[in-house]
């Protein structure tokens, strides 16, 4: 490659990481299974929406998503550290565009009831939740350590969009097509991601050896929990993926009845308000993959510590839809900060062997704060209605969130 060419890339990392295939197949595949876990989220609790009048439905079938990222994050990141992790991969996205597909099919024919709905999120999520931290722990192979930040700001800006874009694009598929069509439109889109895995390259390497592959599982979740949890900075970081997975979605949940009953709208306007959370993530995650250098302590105290629970507390005060809107995008710019730095901070402090295990804690609690959410979601809307659920647990988080993150540990990093 000629001087001119060097300038160029050095310049702009985001041009120089998708200037490389496989970086790039990676990437988009990531983007299509993100976007679809995201998208599955507000799905289900449409579907319950439809099927019934209850209003706890929609935090039940949340919690049949989520409890699968509970019982199998750690398992999945230590699977992960064992097995070729495009084979991995490539299990759990077959799988789970076969899944969706069936779903599909029984809408279809008019058999889903919310009993149903119920086991399919939970299948449905099992499948899913497998395949994340694997997918975490791919990204320090394809890149250099140099452009670690560069790449995690760039996968968070891709992946975590596309989960929020997916809500806006389920509630367009189920405005005009309805359930049936949205679901078999996913399995779809999960088969391209599946086909983009199979050209996918990952440098060989054996962080276990063949000695620790014979070692039982839980053995190694439990020396996983313990290198994640045992010292500063993985442990506060960690901890606070757990409080943003059940605070956000507790928000997630919740708002579909708001949009539906407070402000007189459909599930496509939900799934746009929604969406524009990722709108706001994709402006700051790109803006972080094209940086050198930030100060990612001070990211995470101020736009996790602050930030994550006064963006719920303040949508739960917009008083109609498009201040809502105003609101979503700008607590999106303020989480693209968040998790990009979040996550660089995390693989930074973690060694390659233990990448998956680490990788599957962090899924535990992004993920597996979903039942959490959810669980409060089920208990507070029925007594105090979405808005005001939205509102203490934007509060309570803040309360959490802020002595957890300001502390020397994180906040000088």
């Amino acid at each position: 490659m000629g001087d001119s060419a060097s300038r160029s890339t050095a310049t702009s990392p985001v041009r120089e990481l998708l200037a490389d295939r496989n970086y790039r197949n990676f990437w988009i595949a990531q983007v299509l299974v993100f976007g679809i876990n995201g998208t599955v989220r507000f799905m289900f609790v449409w579907l319950m929406v439809t099927l019934t009048d209850w209003s706890a439905a929609e935090g039940l079938v949340g919690i049949a998503l989520g409890v699968p990222a509970l019982a199998l994050s750690l398992h999945a990141g230590a699977w992960s550290d064992r097995v070729d992790r495009r084979v991995f991969s490539l299990w759990w996205t077959g799988a789970s565009a076969g899944a969706l597909a069936v779903l599909a099919v029984l809408i279809a024919v008019d058999v889903v009831t919310p009993r149903v709905a119920g086991i399919a999120a939970l299948v449905i999520g099992a499948l899913l939740v497998m395949n994340q931290p694997n997918l975490n722990a791919i990204v320090p192979q394809l890149v250099s350590p140099e452009r670690l930040m560069n790449a995690a700001a760039l996968q968070n800006a891709g992946g975590q969009t596309a989960n929020f874009a997916g809500l806006a694009f389920g509630g367009l598929i189920i405005s005009l097509l309805g359930n049936a069509a949205g679901f078999g439109l996913l399995s779809a889109v999960m088969v391209v991601a599946f086909l983009l895995m199979l050209r996918l390259e990952i440098p060989s390497e054996d962080p276990l050896g063949a000695e620790a592959v014979r070692r039982r599982l839980g053995a190694e979740i439990v020396e996983g929990l313990r290198y994640g949890l045992g010292s500063e900075p993985r442990r506060s970081l960690l901890a606070a993926s757990l409080i943003l997975g059940a605070s956000f979605a507790a928000m997630q949940i919740s708002m579909p009845r708001v949009v539906e009953d407070d402000f007189g709208l459909g599930s496509f306007a939900a799934g746009v308000l929604l969406g524009t959370f990722g709108i706001g993530m994709l402006s700051s995650s790109v803006f972080v993959a094209g940086r050198s250098e930030m100060r990612h302590g001070r990211n995470v105290a101020y736009f996790i510590g602050v930030g994550l629970g006064m963006g719920q507390f303040l949508l739960s005060l917009a008083p109609n839809y498009p201040i809502a809107v105003v609101v979503m995008v700008a607590w999106g710019i303020n989480a693209g900060l968040a998790i990009a730095s979040h996550r660089t901070l995390l693989q930074q402090a973690t060694e390659p062997a233990m990448m998956g295990r680490v990788m599957g804690i962090m899924t535990l609690g992004f993920s597996g704060g979903l039942p959490f959410g959810a669980l409060i979601q089920s208990v507070l809307a029925p007594a105090v209605g979405p808005v005001l659920t939205m509102r203490w647990v934007g509060l309570a988080t803040m309360c959490i969130t802020i002595p957890l993150l300001f502390r020397p540990a994180i906040s000088n990093l």
